[in-house]
């Protein structure tokens, strides 16, 4: 049955002591339960007795209460009674809020829980799951299905378990006093809701995948938009990424609502049946009974078990039909939360005190699900004092290589080796620790130049010293102490007022500041004018004693300026010398700079 494998993969998410917990809680559940229950059928023998106060007298019960109460007269009795009734309600309704509570308190605390795991699950998880991986769905699996488990799945099952045990008390109680009406009336509601619900149980579902691919589709959109706004403006496309965007919201928003009135609208229908019957039930009584205080009294019985019980199975149905409507989530965060995830790098590793040479020895590496490699038997030395530069077309395999040499990617055949030693377990920590990486785009921070330099660093702990020694380093200074508020002014989110070359000096002054030894820079001309193209190129070159460094680049300004340039062609390994040599002995490299850039040939 679906809703037992929703349930099944709910404690399955669970570690040992939230189901402690929550067994703990279902217990109290059902204690809560019958303190309801009874505060509310307190209510009837209080009917009873107004209604006939002899019974004071001829009730075995009620004169015992008389005497041990000390009472000297029936009203005194009846008021005595009427503050016992009110207190026992006091206590129902203070228990019903404490459950609600404890539910509220349980839920929210997992809640928390669920996404710092599918964080900790989705950030260490390697490299080549992340490359391959759409970030905009880990978003929404942390942002949005967490969420929606906590209050679209783990709430209503829990309040249909609370709910659950007072309509069984209920029941209970009424079978007690008669099994026939009991019965009769359980199976009128339960029936009722039942086969509303086996109607359309497959509808709900559906309409929660919908609500699961909207949601998805949404935040990708968005993503889009924002980060494409230039793209938009320039092509007027504002009206489009809106109109999707309305669309997509509209779909969700329909299939939310279908799944919201499909819980409730039935209520109407039933209670309306439910309280004829009651109606009908005191008709039939008084025509045939002479007793009209006893049928009173039994009618209140009825009509306040109607009265608890009708909302109880009405949430017991919404919980269920929630359950059944958003339960396709539970599955998928249970496979995202038991996904083995790479060990944490080691924190007490030191790095390298220098890094000499970085050497790859016969690498061979292919992709999952395609059919050629994407570096076939790839040699190479990278020195320090050198300026080693990694050219070649897109999709050659030159980032791929990139990888490798930071020890993201694991080659399938060959070795990567680091002063001589291979660069595996807390080699390859130590040796990444050293190591100063550059992308293409540089991330920037919506904070100032100093917490940008200073990456990751808690802002009590940040070297100043050290930010402007890095600053000074990397030629960013200039510029810098032009801002309006020098170190201190805001970059603004992602830099979009900083230039392409005042952004990659900030990215060059964020990898010298923690006196990395290896720098690794992934195109870092590819934006640049010609002027700081060469700035940059010449900054590297007044670098390259001090740290080793490895460029990946297309642009034949950069590769001039290079000591040493490997080609890559097709995953392999093509040309490999310095600039002269390679234009003097490689046709496929002198073919190249000829046509001004390195492009697919």
């Amino acid at each position: 049955m679906y809703i037992l494998s929703i349930i099944r993969n709910i404690y399955a998410v669970l570690n040992k002591e939230q189901k402690t917990k929550m067994l703990l809680l279902q217990l109290f559940f059902a204690f809560s339960a019958i303190v309801q229950v009874v505060g509310v059928a307190s209510i009837a023998p209080f009917i009873g007795i107004i209604s006939n106060p002899e019974s004071i007298q001829t009730s075995k019960a009620l004169s015992t209460l008389y005497r041990l109460g000390n009472f000297q007269s029936n009203e005194a009795f009846i008021t005595g009674f009427a503050l016992l009734s009110i207190g026992m309600i006091f206590i129902s309704n203070a228990m019903n809020a404490l459950t609600l509570w404890l539910q509220l308190k349980f839920s929210i605390y997992l809640g928390f829980d669920f996404q710092q795991k599918l964080l900790n699950n989705f950030i260490r998880r390697d490299y080549l799951f992340h490359k391959s991986t759409n970030y905009n769905k880990l978003i929404s699996v942390i942002s949005a299905d967490s969420p929606r488990f906590i209050y679209m799945v783990l709430q209503p099952y829990l309040l249909m378990c609370s709910q659950a045990f007072v309509a069984l008390i209920i029941v209970a109680g009424l079978i007690f006093l008669d099994p026939t009406v009991a019965l009769g009336s359980t199976l009128l509601i339960g029936g009722a809701y039942g086969a509303t619900y086996w109607i359309i149980k497959k509808t709900l579902k559906h309409h929660g995948d919908v609500i699961t691919s909207c949601s998805r589709a949404a935040q990708a959109l968005l993503s889009e938009a924002f980060i494409g706004i230039k793209d938009i403006k320039l092509n007027t496309l504002e009206n489009k990424y809106t109109e999707n965007y309305r669309n997509i919201s509209k779909e969700g928003l329909n299939s939310s609502a279908y799944i919201a009135l499909s819980g409730d609208l039935p209520r109407f229908a039933i209670e309306t049946i439910s309280f004829s019957a009651i109606l009908f039930f005191a008709l039939f009584l008084l025509k045939n009974s002479s007793d009209t205080a006893n049928v009173v009294s039994l009618l209140s019985v009825y009509a306040l078990a109607g009265y608890k019980l009708l909302p109880t199975m009405q949430q017991v149905y919404k919980s269920i039909s929630s359950l059944s409507a958003n339960g396709s989530i539970v599955h998928s965060l249970k496979i995202d939360l038991a996904e083995v995830v790479a060990p944490v790098a080691p924190t007490d590793v030191a790095p390298l005190n220098t890094v000499d040479a970085i050497d790859l020895h016969n690498i061979y590496y292919q992709y999952p699900n395609t059919e050629a490699p994407a570096l076939n038997d790839v040699s190479l030395c990278f020195a320090k004092g050198h300026l080693n530069t990694i050219a070649g077309p897109s999709g050659s395999g030159k980032s791929t290589l990139a990888d490798i040499v930071l020890g993201l990617l694991t080659p399938a055949q060959g070795e990567l080796k680091v002063n001589q030693q291979s660069a595996l377990g807390n080699n390859l920590y130590a040796y990444q620790r050293t190591i100063g990486y550059v992308p293409q785009h540089i991330f920037i921070l919506d904070d100032n130049v100093i917490a940008n330099v200073a990456f990751g660093v808690e802002k009590e702990h940040i070297d100043l010293a050290a930010v402007n020694q890095a600053l000074i380093q990397a030629n960013a200074m200039e510029f810098v102490s032009k801002l309006a508020q020098g170190l201190e002014t805001n970059l603004g989110q992602d830099g979009k007022l900083l230039s392409g070359g005042q952004r990659q000096r900030i990215g060059i002054a964020r990898a010298l500041y923690r006196n990395n030894k290896v720098l690794i820079l992934d195109e870092p001309t590819s934006a640049l004018d010609i002027e700081s193209e060469y700035d940059i190129m010449q900054l590297l070159n007044e670098l390259k004693q001090k740290i080793l460094i490895v460029v990946i680049s297309h642009r034949p300004a950069a590769i001039k300026l290079s000591d040493t340039i490997s080609v890559i062609a097709d995953g392999k390994l093509v040309a490999n010398g310095n600039y002269n040599e390679l234009m003097t002995s490689n046709n496929y490299f002198k073919s190249m700079i000829e046509k001004g850039f390195m492009e697919e040939h």
